[in-house]
Formats: C-alpha cells, structure tokens, sequence
C-alpha cells in the first residue's frame, strides 16, 4: 500500500528513532523535527492512520509507538538502496592481508561483519575449494587402499576403504586412470548421480578388482560438496532487550546448537548481492521470533559463500544490506582471482 508523503516521513522517522534508541516514539518527539513542519495534533493524527494500516504499533505500557513487522517491510522495499558506506565504515571493513586459504578468508568476512553490525553473523562456505579435482589411488596394505582427490591448488582430502581382494599397483593406476577420465572433467558440484552411475560401469568391465573402492570414491565426492558453517559474534544479541530475557535467551541458544538447521535455511535462501533475502519477524525461517530478522546474500563466485546477518528487527536494514554487499563482493573477487 503507497503512503502520501507525509506519513511516509513520520514512518521513517518513527522506525529511524526506534532504531537508534529501542524506546517507543511519541507525537511530541515527532513535531520537534524540522523537516515535518507539522503540529503534534497533527502527527498524533497521521500516526493513528499508519497504526491502522498496520504498519505501527502501541504497546500497552507506553503512549508512544513503534514500527510493526509490516512497517519495517514498507522501509525495505522504499529505503535500502539510500544508504552509502562512509570512508571510515569502509575501512572499519577491510580485511586483513593475512589471511590463509578460503575457510580463513571467510571467517574473516564473517568475523569482520559481526563486529562491524553488532550482530551474528553466519557464514556458509564448501567445505573445500571446488572446482576440478584430480584422483590417485595408492595401495596402502595388502586389504587397504587410499584414493586420493587433489585440487588445481594443490589441497588433497583422502578416504581409505577396504577390500576383499589385493589391489596390485596396475589395477589402483587403471582406477585412478577410470576416475580422472569420468570425474576430472567438471567441477566437483556438478557430480551428480548419472555419472557415479557411468563411473560404476565402466569400473566393472575395465578393472573388476577395483569394484570394492567405489563406496570410498562416492564418500569422498560427497565430502567435496558437503558446506561448513561459521558462527561469529554469537554472544552479540545478548546486549540488545529483545534478548536479555531468560525465555528469548534460552531460545537463541537452541537455536544455534541446530547448525544443520541453519545451514539448510542459509544455502536455501536464494539471496544475492543484488537482491539480498530479508526475512523480518515471524518470515525469519530460522530464529521464529517476532523480534529478530535474518538477512541472507550470496556471492556468485565460482565458489559459492552465503552470508546471514541475524539482529533485532529494529535493526538498520539499508547499513546492514551495503555491508553485507561490502564484503561479499570483496570476497567474490579474492575467490575469483585465487581459486
């Protein structure tokens, strides 16, 4: 619903208020802003229109108000694009140089956002590098074998599996030659199904003996594509009301022990630079209570990284969102010219 321009001043500054301070805000606060150059009778009015539209709220124990979940939607979608980073918020977010490998980088992403917002900070990243991996495989004992993925930048991860009968150097170079040949073609995301299914064919006429070190090769494929979760600044929420309560704080808690939870939700939520998914209140899929909301943006890198930003539903979605941009295209841009 389109708000004349005047009850969409009093709504911004009512939930720009009730961000800053978390205290309800009145008519008289109100008519003391220069830019409504209305009375107080006036702003008392338009402030009881905007109520019964639904997009403020009066609680009971106070004569001011404040933005309901559908006010502070109205914010997002008339209000994120308004907000520009200063010099020095830029530089509150730059990284550091020392940063070693991809899990260090995006920790220190995650680490960085938290501390800048004052909020928890998710982070979903593969649990390797992705991209093309090549394979060996080296008998390790007589019942034993090792099979081994290799990425262009030199990472390997290893699964061991054992076997009925001895794998001879000849039939562990001619699996791994089988594997390089089916595999080593695409990225290991696209893996799937119908190509562990021609790899099992084809192992079972070219190299019978090697049938038994499938199971470890699917094993490993899957721990290629599987994601990790990072949690930073996870006592963060404690310092804001919303949460100080034992009920709300005991909630936040059991929520972040539920990391699979969390990590479906995030990897689901479709969120990009361009067009972040915020979910305000009771949409939140992960936290369902009517005072926190969760932003989720990704990176459409070759390696896909989610960031989720969880905070108070007061919180200052447009400084949010461009932070979040911030570094999610700083770290598209060291993923892509490193990895």
């Amino acid at each position: 619903m389109d708000l004349d321009n005047r009850k969409r001043l009093i709504l911004q500054a009512v939930i720009d208020s009730y961000i800053r301070t978390g205290e309800p805000v009145g008519s008289k606060f109100l008519s003391h802003l220069d830019f409504l150059k209305v009375s107080s009778a006036t702003i008392r009015n338009e402030m009881s229109e905007l109520e019964r539209m639904g997009y403020l709220t009066k609680p009971h124990t106070s004569a001011g108000r404040i933005p309901s979940n559908d006010g502070y939607r109205y914010y997002v979608r008339t209000s994120m694009d308004s907000y520009r980073l200063t010099d020095e918020e830029i530089e509150q977010l730059m990284l550091p140089n020392d940063c070693a490998g991809l899990y260090q980088t995006v920790h220190a992403v995650a680490s960085r956002l938290a501390e800048f917002l004052g909020f928890t900070v998710f982070a979903v990243s593969p649990s390797c590098s992705g991209g093309v991996y090549t394979f060996e495989v080296l008998p390790a004992g007589k019942h034993v074998c090792a099979v081994l993925a290799i990425s262009s930048g030199g990472g390997v991860k290893t699964a061991f599996a054992k076997t009925e009968k001895e794998i001879c150097m000849e039939d562990a170079r001619k699996f791994a030659s089988i594997l390089n040949e089916i595999l080593s073609k695409f990225p290991i995301e696209q893996i799937g199904n119908v190509r562990m299914m021609l790899l099992s064919g084809e192992v079972a006429r070219e190299c019978p003996n090697c049938v038994g070190l499938l199971d470890a090769v699917k094993q490993l494929v899957e721990q290629l594509k599987s994601y990790e979760l990072m949690v930073c600044g996870s006592e963060n929420l404690f310092s804001y009301p919303e949460f100080s309560g034992i009920e709300a704080a005991k909630s936040y808690i059991h929520l972040l022990s539920a990391q699979e939870r969390i990590l479906e939700a995030l990897l689901s939520s479709g969120g990009k630079s361009d067009n972040p998914d915020i979910k305000i209140g009771d949409e939140n899929p992960v936290f369902r209570n009517s005072h926190a909301s969760m932003i989720s943006i990704g990176s459409d890198s070759k390696i896909p990284v989610v960031l989720g930003v969880m905070g108070p539903t007061r919180m200052n979605y447009a400084r949010t969102v461009a932070g979040c941009r911030f570094l999610i295209n700083k770290l598209k841009n060291i993923i892509d010219e490193e990895y």
